[in-house]
């Protein structure tokens, strides 16, 4: 009988700890699961030979059937000749029928070499993922610049999909078992043309956006004059993120890691505070799952009001001085 199972790259962090966007997958696939028959949710590590009991603990208390660990000290970091090909080698040998990895570079490089060896389709960049009335897979991404979206079937197997991080929430389920399954890989037999010089870790004094419950965003509006230096000496007073829109980044007003959309960065703060953001659509997508939206704009027609839970229609250059004092030292 085919399966239909659904088989998720599960990304380790620099620590050894399991990526937030694959967390995320994994309790999407629970909802995708429900509609599909004779189905398992398949958690797929590739790392080095070390002891992952506390990764085994954290997916025990998450909707996973089986996991299957590729050891080896060839995986202790990301190679592009390792990776892709061991990963590609694990998809042919359990024919999932739905593959799904986060969007980040390392997976968007996997999915790009095994979506290409396999012959299939590889649908990139998801806002969303459902099944249909068929049991297909249904992706949908931004498309046109961010100003639509697009629901895309995959006509062959395995159908493939990236996701955008922050997209789906993590939820939690009972404590249970797991299957583990131990893969013997052979990487001797895998050509490795990259050679590691040396590597620099560098590090930054802003607030991860990612992992921040209060972000202030500007855009294009407050790209002139003192418009971010007023944004982050009230991100400083709340101690939040600072990050902006696609064109702030342009304009190198923000580095790319603080870009907000469909090109940039998807968060879910608790608070979102856009400033000077008119709100096209891939902005929009991005920050959905933010817990409130406060939105600062002159335009009174601006997109963006219609999403918010606060809506300050004003010039940001009169109203954060007086927002920046009221709130004080």
């Amino acid at each position: 009988m085919e399966n239909n199972n659904i088989l998720i790259y599960t990304e380790l962090t620099d620590e050894y700890g399991i990526k937030d966007v694959s967390l995320q997958l994994i309790s999407k696939a629970f909802e995708l699961k429900q509609k599909l028959n004779n189905s398992k949710i398949i958690a797929c590590i590739l790392g080095p030979d070390i002891d992952y009991s506390l990764i085994i603990r954290k997916l025990e208390e998450l909707p996973v059937d089986d996991v299957i660990i590729a050891s080896s000290s060839e995986l202790s970091e990301y190679n592009y000749c390792y990776h892709p090909e061991v990963f590609t080698g694990i998809v042919k040998k359990y024919e999932p029928s739905i593959v799904l990895i986060g969007a980040t570079v390392q997976g968007k490089e996997i999915a790009s070499y095994c979506a290409s060896k396999l012959e299939t389709g590889l649908t990139a960049d998801c806002t969303g993922l459902n099944i249909t009335n068929e049991g297909c897979l249904l992706s949908t991404r931004p498309t046109f610049g961010g100003q639509l979206t697009a629901d895309i079937l995959c006509k062959t197997r395995p159908q493939m999909a990236t996701v955008q991080e922050n997209i789906f929430k993590i939820v939690p389920q009972p404590k249970h078992n797991v299957n583990i399954i131990y893969e013997n890989i052979q990487t001797c037999c895998i050509e490795n043309r990259l050679k590691k010089i040396f590597s620099e870790v560098k590090t930054s004094s802003s607030v991860d956006v990612t992992k921040a419950d209060i972000i202030v965003a500007g855009g294009l509006g407050a790209c002139k004059d003192n418009g971010f230096e007023l944004i982050k000496k009230l991100a400083q007073k709340l101690n939040a993120a600072v990050a902006g829109s696609r064109e702030a980044f342009e304009k190198g007003y923000i580095t790319k890691s603080q870009q907000i959309g469909q090109t940039g960065k998807t968060v879910s703060p608790k608070i979102y505070i856009a400033i000077g953001i008119s709100g096209a659509n891939q902005h929009l997508t991005a920050i959905k799952n933010s817990g409130k939206i406060i939105a600062i704009n002159k335009d009174v027609n601006a997109p963006i009001f219609e999403h918010s839970d606060i809506a300050i229609k004003g010039d940001l250059f009169e109203i954060l001085p007086e927002l920046i004092n009221k709130i004080g030292n």
